[in-house]
């Protein structure tokens, strides 16, 4: 593939990609949320706010993410002392500081409220997953240039870690977690560390370092980068008793580099004294790892959240770089697996081996590149690679629907069963909820409604369903038939009581669609007394327009 081809059309899929995914100015579907609220928190809180505390999330939180706190994120950890620490490391906001400035600048000649979290940031932040992905790329260029990789190979294999792994779910959809970031800097790390092997130029040792401590404290997990040391040696022909001799290493030409590295890796240390009055805290509070259970084979197998299975094509990449390094020596073979092992051991101890919803084993993300390099090898063998575009292409494909169907529902990030795998497997449209009555449950009053109604800008709200007083009620199951043309939906089920105490609701964002859906919803309630139930659909004084032919509402007890 050309040169220019794959960066266009690459950064062109991409970015349509986002622009399909996400609603940058409305409550849902923003790219600031979920554990990237903690990461990015650091910026608008030192530079907007001056409040180490955090207390300005709870406005941020009720002017611009759903009412309903579905999407709220309360990142702030209690210390002995009393005093809250936000329980992410800093090293995420540092990358995302250009955006950050730039959106301000952006934020402040558009009109936009420069609070940091107006649609202005929203974009930025999403565009840096963009921005640091593809100079990710450029540099992996170079190093697989640097190991005489030829570049039809490197962008043959940038196909694949675009669009056949998980690293194109969290370039695209989920803007949440830090791996793309990490991505770019493992990248950086490993080519400052080839040309120090093969140049022998100390600056290179120096920037390798500095980088270091900015992958740490961006994830302390990022250290472990530093086992494929011994396999970038071997394959610069170098052997690591040569880097400890003054030709590779001098600690005085490398002070000013280490007094650089020593400020960034303090950085994390004044955070906490500037939040909590400690210098040293465990932000995490009580979660951790476990290295004497690791979920080994979970993490790579399982159709729960296994690397392998939601990445086959990482699989195929494992085989075929295990083959190439063992017919080089058994050396590199060690060099290559080994680390590869003690990575999954150490990640798959951590307390949520899942590590929440989303598509596969994201942590992986930031050891691709070194991953990437048995591949590529593997290929350079071959003076033509046509035919390998017939086996990894459909691999693409698998990756790009299977995000997708995580996105929307259709499969569930991090509890997916082998049933419900192969059974929805390449589905693209999600099932629609249902709710199984148990024989325990009994029926205590039962109302329906059935006539069309429509939802718009000039009507936000349904007609409700009342039921009659009940004087007591454990569940109650809300069903609907509604069509929505809109791509994202701020309609929502809404149950209440008389007197106002009750209030629940349901987004219906993830299951609706343009034609005409039966759902249902099962919500349990405190033992309620003497209470008159309401049920109605309300699109959150929105303009997106529903049409509703059915509602019914039934109360057990």
């Amino acid at each position: 593939m050309k040169k220019n081809l794959f960066w266009w059309v690459s950064i062109t899929i991409v970015l349509c990609g986002i622009f399909s995914a996400h609603e940058f100015d409305g409550r849902y579907g923003r790219s600031i949320n979920g554990d990237g609220k903690a990461y990015y928190a650091y910026l608008p809180a030192i530079f907007i706010y001056q409040d180490p505390t955090f207390s300005f999330i709870d406005e941020v939180e009720l002017k611009y993410y759903p009412t309903d706190k579905s999407q709220f994120k309360d990142f702030r950890n209690k210390q002995k002392n009393g005093k809250y620490v936000n329980k992410t490391f800093p090293g995420l906001s540092i990358l995302y500081a250009p955006f950050f400035f730039l959106s301000m600048l952006v934020a402040w000649v558009g009109g936009f409220a420069v609070d940091g979290y107006s649609a202005p940031f929203q974009w930025g932040i999403a565009f840096s997953h963009v921005v640091y992905f593809f100079i990710g790329l450029r540099f992996l260029l170079s190093v697989f240039r640097r190991l005489k990789i030829r570049d039809a190979v490197s962008y043959f294999v940038f196909i694949g870690l675009t669009f056949g792994t998980n690293s194109w779910y969290y370039l695209v959809y989920d803007h949440t977690v830090s791996h793309i970031h990490n991505f770019f800097l493992a990248t950086v790390f490993m080519w400052m560390l080839l040309n120090w092997i093969q140049t022998k130029r100390l600056q290179y040792l120096g920037w390798s370092g500095i980088i270091l401590s900015l992958l740490i404290i961006t994830r302390p997990t990022n250290g472990l980068m530093l086992m494929f040391l011994p396999l970038l040696t071997m394959l610069s022909g170098r052997q690591l008793k040569d880097l400890i001799t003054k030709e590779y290493f001098q600690i005085k030409r490398l002070i000013p580099y280490l007094i650089i590295g020593l400020i960034i890796f303090s950085i994390p240390f004044l955070l906490w004294k500037w939040q909590s009055d400690l210098w040293l805290v465990y932000s995490y509070n009580e979660e951790g790892f476990n290295f004497k259970k690791p979920h080994f084979f979970d993490f790579l197998y399982s159709y729960q959240k296994g690397w392998l299975v939601y990445s086959p094509l990482l699989f195929l990449s494992i085989v075929v770089s295990g083959f190439c390094f063992s017919k080089k020596s058994l050396f590199q073979l060690v060099g290559f697996m080994l680390p590869l092992v003690l990575i999954v051991y150490v990640l798959s101890s951590w307390w949520c081996w899942t590590y929440g919803a989303g598509f596969g084993q994201r942590p992986m993300i930031d050891f691709l590149p070194f991953i990437a390099i048995g591949a590529a090898l593997f290929l350079n063998e071959f003076k033509r690679i046509n035919f390998a575009y017939f086996i990894v292409l459909p691999f693409c494909i698998l990756s790009m629907i299977q995000s997708y169907q995580i996105t929307n529902s259709i499969l569930s990030g991090g509890t997916t069963t082998k049933e419900q795998y192969w059974s929805h497997f390449l589905q693209l449209k999600r099932d629609a909820p249902s709710v199984v009555v148990s024989e325990n449950w009994k029926l205590i009053d039962q109302k329906a409604l059935n006539l069309v109604q429509k939802i718009d800008k000039s009507h936000p709200f349904s007609q409700s369903i009342k039921s009659r007083e009940l004087k007591s009620v454990k569940i109650v199951v809300l069903t609907i038939e509604i069509a929505c043309n809109d791509r994202k939906p701020d309609l929502r089920l809404v149950l209440g009581n008389q007197d106002g105490t009750l209030y629940k609701d349901v987004y219906l964002g993830d299951f609706i669609s343009g034609s005409a859906t039966q759902m249902e919803f099962k919500i349990e309630l405190p033992n309620l007394k003497n209470q008159i139930l309401s049920y109605y659909v309300w699109n959150g004084d929105t303009s997106t327009e529903a049409e509703i032919t059915a509602m019914r509402l039934q109360c057990y007890n």
